[in-house]
């Protein structure tokens, strides 16, 4: 998923395979280590939450910008089964 934020933050649609065939992932990779989970929100009977069908949100944000508490550029992944 650090993949993932990294490149959907630098505008590279990565809902389809083809996003990762961008010229500019090779480059683009190399950030991809900055991204660390901020938080996991898991579908959960007990609390009524319910995302998609028994889905997770995933909260991440890069090292630098929570080291600065700059919560601003948040991204937010979402799976389901």
């Amino acid at each position: 998923m650090e993949l993932e934020c990294q490149l959907a933050s630098n505008g590279i649609y990565v809902g389809n395979p083809e996003g990762y065939q961008d010229p500019r992932v090779p480059e683009l990779k190399l950030g991809a280590d900055e991204w660390k989970l901020l938080l996991q929100l898991d579908s959960d009977d007990d609390t009524g939450w319910m995302w998609g069908d028994v889905g997770t949100l995933y909260f991440w944000v890069r090292e630098s910008d929570a080291r600065r508490c700059d919560f601003t550029k948040v991204w937010m992944i979402f799976q389901c089964c």
